[in-house]
């Protein structure tokens, strides 16, 4: 049908006619190559953003954002996080824009040229203008089904683009995480190279003067059991490792570390004495060690039952020439104990390892047997690694230069030099622990030195002392194991040689060496992360948008032949379309109240404002066919209404 207007001259000069349908046909003309262009513009974006979701989740895949790693400092923790999360907001806001705009165009665009309902043209063109009006048309399908598809196809292409408003500023995010580095730092070194020079003395009024303070170094190991919270950086068990100069950084070194073991045996072929001639009985003795070389004890008073007190024995030799063995001094084999304790041995064999002393006192008597016992000293060297700040070990599995004895067997002589600092001066220098035994008159004083290892393996010398003072009568009870002796005196050299290196040579100990440590240093940093849900929700909403948009659009379908009249459905395009349209016009002039419902009602036509090139060129020949007069009127266009 047509539609013309009365009020205006329907003839028009030919002149007129023409300028206006050409430039109307190349209006048209123009309209169709940018629609086409306009479709290819808005499929590749929407291929874009695909694939840059993909390319996103091969990064997380691979964890290739985390090689970008910003220093921790306080711009890069407040102004960076703010710039990346506000530059992807506006990316995604942009490009969501520009992908709706295209999208919407190309949409109604084959809305308008397809044959269907004009209710339909209504609810489509209403869910268009944002979300909340895309629910409000959905909702009113329920009532009068005019384009269910279409209204929910356009529904959930807006709530995607929600779906990456929101996912956009979470999609990549700055997170703190430790790296290390190696740095090299200077340590104090825990073994004192010049331990053997510590044993070193001159001859002062007639007495040994030292140059290191044994006796005051010996006495605080009592501290040391007595503090067992006491900050000991630099020593574990009887491991000594050396320690940073400083704690300011935060990882782990790789240092040097010494642990000290020990092997104990019985002393064998004891040859003793007995004097009695002073009223004290005096233990004198000898250990044949083979090739004529003895272990001389010197007159020792008896020890009261259950005591383990460390001796000093010479040397002395009946072959010519004096053996091997002569060739270093006593002190080089470690350290020698009395022992007054039960020992598992094999009675059969017990007079070869035992002295036998007997006591008469209370009305009772008895024999307490002694025995003599070695331990050499052995040091092991192997890297460790060390918590920096708290200066402990990490994981440390010491190495031990022997195992453990299980059973007691006859010494093996195990000689080096710094064993002479431990046994002679050291526990040499110790001075008293108060506690005085008497055996039939002989008096025996353990010292300090004694009472520490009695306490690392079991034994209570204070107690055994409140014994012997309520006249107790000295009968042994603890069985001794060599491994507990050997674990005790392990123990007291690392701790001996690591306090004359804490106090240094202005407190009388021994100045240690400097060293460097490689410390794996751990640091803060900051790297670029890519949050894996987010960005499983942005790239569901990125490939249903393509694949609505897809569907919506179809611009390939529509007839290269065919234009719409209206390219948009906005409040201009719909008053000149009622102006133009008498069937419209028809339709509704027919609803008395113009609800919503009753004009959807009413619009339940079939509709299409397409035109095609053959129709303007029949019009444009029935144009070029008219005369008259120029008409200087608003230019009437006919539509054909299917």
């Amino acid at each position: 049908m047509s539609a013309t207007n009365d009020n205006h001259p329907a003839m028009q000069s030919p002149r007129t006619w023409f300028v206006s349908w050409k430039s109307y046909s190349e209006k048209l003309s123009g309209n169709a190559l940018d629609g086409s262009s306009s479709a290819d513009t808005c499929y590749m974006l929407h291929v874009i953003l695909v694939v840059i979701h993909v390319v996103l989740v091969i990064f997380y895949i691979f964890q290739w954002e985390h090689r970008m790693t910003l220093p921790l400092t306080s711009m890069n923790t407040d102004f960076w996080p703010v710039v990346l999360s506000a530059s992807l907001q506006a990316f995604y806001t942009i490009y969501t824009a520009v992908l709706l705009f295209l999208t919407q165009r190309l949409a109604m665009s084959r809305t308008l040229a397809r044959r269907q309902k004009l209710t339909a043209i209504h609810d489509i063109s209403g869910a268009w203008t944002g979300l909340g009006s895309a629910l409000s048309s959905v909702w009113q399908q329920i009532d009068i089904p005019a384009s269910w598809w279409m209204t929910s196809a356009v529904t959930v292409y807006l709530a995607s683009i929600s779906v990456l408003h929101v996912t956009s500023s979470t999609l990549l995010q700055l997170q703190t995480f430790n790296t290390s580095m190696s740095t090299s730092v200077p340590t104090t070194l825990a073994w004192l190279n010049n331990l053997p020079d510590a044993s070193d003395s001159v001859s002062v009024n007639g007495q040994n003067v030292y140059d290191v303070n044994w006796a005051a170094i010996t006495a605080s190991l009592l501290v040391l059991n007595q503090l067992p919270g006491v900050v000991s950086a630099g020593l574990s068990n009887t491991t000594i490792y050396d320690t940073p100069i400083t704690n300011a950084i935060l990882g782990n070194a790789t240092v040097n570390a010494t642990t000290i073991t020990s092997r104990c045996g019985l002393l064998p072929n004891i040859l003793y004495s007995l004097d009695n001639t002073t009223g004290q009985p005096m233990i004198t003795g000898s250990s044949s060690v083979g090739n004529g070389t003895f272990i001389d004890f010197l007159p020792l008073n008896p020890p009261w039952s259950d005591q383990i007190q460390v001796i000093h024995p010479g040397i002395s030799s009946t072959g010519e020439p004096m053996s091997e063995f002569l060739n270093f001094s006593i002190n080089q084999t470690g350290v020698f104990f009395m022992v007054s304790t039960l020992l598992d041995i094999d009675p059969s064999v017990q007079e070869t390892f035992g002295v036998p002393v007997p006591w008469e006192m209370n009305n009772s008597s008895g024999v307490l047997e002694v025995y003599f016992i070695q331990c050499s000293l052995s040091n092991v060297r192997a890297d460790a690694v060390l918590d920096v700040q708290t200066n402990s070990l990490q994981n440390w599995n010491p190495v031990s230069a022997s195992q453990s004895s299980g059973q007691w067997e006859i010494t093996q002589w195990i000689s080096n030099v710094w064993q002479s600092a431990i046994s002679n001066p050291a526990l040499a220098s110790s001075v008293s622990s108060g506690h005085s035994f008497s055996i039939g008159g002989s008096g025996s004083e353990p010292s300090m030195a004694d009472e520490y290892i009695m306490s690392l393996v079991g034994l209570n010398l204070t107690a055994e002392y409140v014994n012997a003072s309520l006249l107790g009568l000295p009968v042994s009870a603890f069985v001794l194991s060599p491994d507990q002796l050997e674990a005790a005196i392990a123990r007291v050299a690392a701790q001996l040689i690591w306090i004359a290196g804490k106090i240094g040579t202005s407190n009388g100990g021994i100045q240690p060496g400097n060293g460097m440590a490689y410390i794996d240093e751990e640091i803060i940093r900051l790297r670029l992360n890519i949050n894996i849900i987010p960005l499983s929700f942005a790239i569901s909403a990125s490939v249903i948008m393509i694949a609505l948009a897809l569907s919506m659009t179809r611009a390939c379908n529509v007839s290269s032949d065919s234009q719409t009249a209206i390219q948009s459905t906005g409040a201009l395009q719909l008053l000149w379309l009622g102006h133009h349209s008498a069937s419209v016009n028809e339709v509704l002039e027919d609803v008395e109240h113009p609800t919503e419902a009753n004009l959807r009602g009413a619009g339940m036509i079939d509709v299409c404002f397409a035109k095609t090139i053959s129709d303007q060129e029949e019009l444009e020949s029935s144009i070029d066919g008219l005369s008259g007069q120029v008409d200087h009127g608003r230019d009437d266009v006919i539509l054909n209404w299917d």
